[in-house]
């Protein structure tokens, strides 16, 4: 009876350890394109919202799936000086849904860890899949692309710990994807082709700047060994 009471401790000391270790949260930010319409579309960025959840294996090594919904958009007349962009005076609006895995490096201990850091820059690459649908189409169009597409996210962010059970995280990625109609840009019936002809060598980019806050899940009190400092975390904070 000992060692099934035993076990039956081990196992739920173990969950403890592992819900302190799992977050779930909302993010909420900005979606910019680069392309033939734009360089880099910081004039007229489009707005993206998603949820998130993480996993932190140590205090340097975690892994996110996150789910967001936003769009991006350009036009030509933010490009005064691009003789093509003012002959072809086009705009579009693109909302994209995506759905992307993650792994990331802590530079600083972060987490609910032994000796951990309030704070802590890191790196991210993962894959994602996106769905991309142009908005005003017309009816009847037939695309020359599938709407379902995949990319390569990475980035840097920061993550902050606000108390034991939440932190906030901000973070800046690029979405390096294999598909050049992220724009709308292509020849069709009534378009020039010398102006809407992309170009198949340098694929169109998306990028996300987001600024999230995530729960920490607690199976039972913290432990000691996974509280942060508070000399050093008030030493942070004020």
């Amino acid at each position: 009876m000992r060692k099934i009471i035993s076990l039956i401790f081990i196992i739920l000391q173990t969950f403890a350890a592992f819900a302190q270790k799992f977050e779930i949260g909302a993010f909420a930010g900005g979606m910019f394109y680069r392309g033939e319409v734009s360089k880099f579309s910081w004039r007229s960025p489009g707005g993206v919202v998603g949820v998130m959840f993480r996993q932190n294996w140590n205090g340097a090594i975690s892994t996110q799936l996150s789910v967001s919904n936003g769009n991006i958009q350009a036009s030509d007349r933010d490009n005064p000086n691009d003789v093509i962009a003012q002959q072809r005076d086009f705009s579009f609006k693109t909302r994209i849904f995506e759905i992307a895995f993650t792994g990331q490096y802590n530079f600083l201990n972060f987490g609910h860890f032994s000796e951990s850091s309030p704070w802590t820059p890191y790196i991210f690459v993962g894959v994602a899949a996106f769905n991309m649908s142009v908005q005003n189409i017309p009816d009847g169009s037939i695309l020359p692309y599938n709407p379902l597409q995949v990319a390569i996210p990475f980035g840097v962010g920061a993550k902050f710990m606000v108390n034991e059970n939440w932190n906030i995280t901000t973070e800046f990625g690029a979405r390096k994807t294999f598909t050049d109609y992220l724009d709308d840009i292509y020849v069709r019936y009534g378009r020039n082709p010398a102006l809407f002809s992309g170009n198949p060598n340098n694929k169109d980019t998306y990028f996300v700047f987001s600024l999230g806050i995530s729960y920490v899940f607690q199976g039972s009190n913290c432990p000691t060994i996974y509280k942060v400092k508070r000399g050093r975390l008030n030493r942070f904070l004020l």
